[in-house]
């Protein structure tokens, strides 16, 4: 009994659709007779959930499916009648349509099945329904023979279990329209004009097939005129908007250099959500994790390494919506992605003018040098006037030399790297000589004595000194202390004040970015983490806190 299941029925495609539909058949034909048409159909719909298409056949049934197919199988049986059986013979058919579009002689076995049912439903159902004559007793009996000796080539038909073809539910749609518009139509016109049935029915299938044949001339382009099918084309790329609309407002945003890339893509945003059918987006950028409008299950995503957007729509998203949306997110992504690259090229323009700038200063700073070298060497002399003054003059200006020698150098080479490195506790000793007085607090933890980056800790420490040091005139209670620490494994350097904390819109981009000031170009930490950075050093803002700012310089 299994073999014969397996290899006749469940191995066959066809047998099964045979049998599925040879039932169906005598159901009608017994129609008159409620007991036989129920153990008929019973039989029918048994050999309906072998062969139907919409579930894989090692697929099991959840309980709910199977509950919701057998109460609609016994609602169907129970209540048997004229009534049910067209409107199951126009499901049956959509679904049968819907796989017509295969190949081989698996769209020669559906075609047979779509035709049997065509028949059943012009030639017997549909004039039984409205109690109009059609044709005798015995004719009728013809019929159902001839739909069963039509449905025969089933059986013998090798089933293609290599290439399982999907339902068109579309297609399937469009077709069962037009059969309810045809046997609708022969209705009418036998109603309305009292002709035989039959007469109506080709009637009917005329204008049809007129109808269908001017659709297919107008679906394609002819003598100039674009065709349907491309206005149709045009409405599935637009759904939810026009997609040219959506591509000349950020282009009119984007062209606007003015426009920084957030607010670019806050003002993209804004517009993108007022299409009815997104409910809230989503986006994550360097600088911004924010949501708009309501967030819902049904969410599409765009990421990229500069940004992260996601599109939440009030209902599921189809395929055609689908593309349309990642689409949509992704001509963003690229235009927000031009504005990063447009505002990075204006801060390399920017620092390229300071670089500029600095070069048409070296003349000066050259002078300056060159008087500090004389006086440097007056104060070298023996003289012992003011011992205290020169003490300090003799140890303080070669440093300062020194200093302005490493400027000059920088200036005129923007793009050398320091290579000038000094012992952690010799720096610290100088640097500590030179702001004495200066009401700065210094602790020290200094458990080895590694070599360090002259260049790098000089220009980190006085960028943090001095700017403590002016905030302090704001805040004329500022307590700054400075702390040093190092071992065999890390160097960690801190400049700590108990002032106000820096403004959460300006630490975010402190190390990043070149912020304008009022006092010149703010460059001063930008510069000092990038020459940090490259020399295996991170500058990092470790606490903003009010009564407690510390920056850090440690090895990374």
């Amino acid at each position: 009994m299994s073999f014969l299941s397996s290899r006749l029925l469940l191995g066959n495609e066809h047998r099964l659709l045979g049998l599925m539909m040879v039932t169906l058949i005598a159901a009608l034909a017994f129609i008159d007779d409620i007991n036989i048409s129920r153990s008929l159909f019973i039989t029918h719909f048994g050999f309906f959930l072998l062969w139907q298409p919409i579930y894989k056949k090692e697929t099991q049934f959840s309980m709910v499916n199977l509950v919701s197919l057998i109460t609609l199988i016994s609602a169907f049986i129970i209540w048997l009648n004229i009534w049910l059986t067209p409107i199951w013979l126009l499901l049956l058919l959509s679904l049968l349509t819907g796989r017509i579009f295969s190949r081989g002689l698996e769209r020669v076995a559906y075609g047979i099945a779509i035709i049997v049912i065509f028949l059943q439903l012009i030639l017997v159902t549909t004039p039984d329904l409205f109690s109009l004559y059609s044709f005798t007793e015995p004719v009728r009996t013809s019929i159902n023979l001839i739909l069963i000796i039509m449905l025969l080539p089933l059986f013998f038909m090798p089933a293609d279990t290599e290439h399982p073809s999907n339902v068109d539910f579309i297609r399937g749609f469009l077709i069962v329209l037009l059969t309810l518009f045809m046997c609708m139509g022969a209705v009418i016109v036998t109603t309305t004009t009292n002709s035989p049935y039959i007469q109506s029915l080709a009637t009917t299938i005329f204008l049809a097939a007129i109808f269908l044949f001017a659709a297919a001339v107008l679906w394609s382009p002819r003598g100039g005129f674009s065709g349907l099918a491309q206005l149709w084309e045009r409405y599935l790329l637009n759904i939810g908007g026009p997609f040219e609309q959506w591509i000349s407002q950020l282009s009119s945003l984007e062209a606007n250099s003015s426009l920084e890339p957030d607010y670019f893509l806050e003002t993209s945003i804004r517009y993108l959500q007022e299409r009815h059918w997104i409910s809230g987006i989503h986006w994550k950028t360097q600088y911004a994790d924010k949501t708009s409008g309501d967030v819902t299950k049904n969410g599409v995503s765009v990421s990229d390494d500069k940004i992260e957007l996601t599109l939440y729509t009030h209902s599921p998203v189809g395929p055609a919506l689908l593309l349309h949306t990642k689409l949509l997110l992704s001509v963003l992504t690229f235009y927000y992605k031009a504005k990063l690259q447009e505002r990075m090229l204006t801060k390399q323009a920017h620092l390229r003018a300071i670089y500029e700038t600095g070069s048409k200063l070296t003349h000066d700073v050259k002078n300056i040098l060159q008087s500090t070298q004389v006086l440097a060497q007056a104060v070298s002399s023996d003289d012992a006037r003011i011992e205290e003054t020169y003490e300090m003059l003799r140890r303080q200006l070669p440093l300062l030399t020194d200093r302005l020698q490493t400027t000059l150098d920088k200036l005129s080479t923007p793009g050398r790297q320091p290579t000038e490195t000094i012992l952690i506790k010799t720096w610290w000793r100088e640097l500590m000589s030179k702001y004495t007085g200066r009401d700065i607090e210094f602790s020290e933890s200094l458990h080895a004595n590694p070599e360090i980056p002259a260049d790098v800790f000089n220009t980190v420490t006085e960028n943090l000194l001095e700017n403590a040091r002016s905030k302090r005139i704001m805040e004329p209670a500022l307590n700054i202390s400075l702390t040093i620490q190092a071992d065999n494994h890390s160097i960690n350097l801190r400049v700590i004040d108990n002032g106000s904390p820096i403004p959460e819109d300006t630490s975010s981009r402190l190390f990043n970015e070149v912020l304008f000031s009022e006092n010149g170009f703010g460059i001063g930490l930008y510069q000092s983490s990038q020459l940090a950075m490259k020399a295996g050093y991170k500058l990092s803002l470790e606490s903003n806190n009010q009564g407690n700012v510390c920056f850090c310089l440690s090895k990374q």
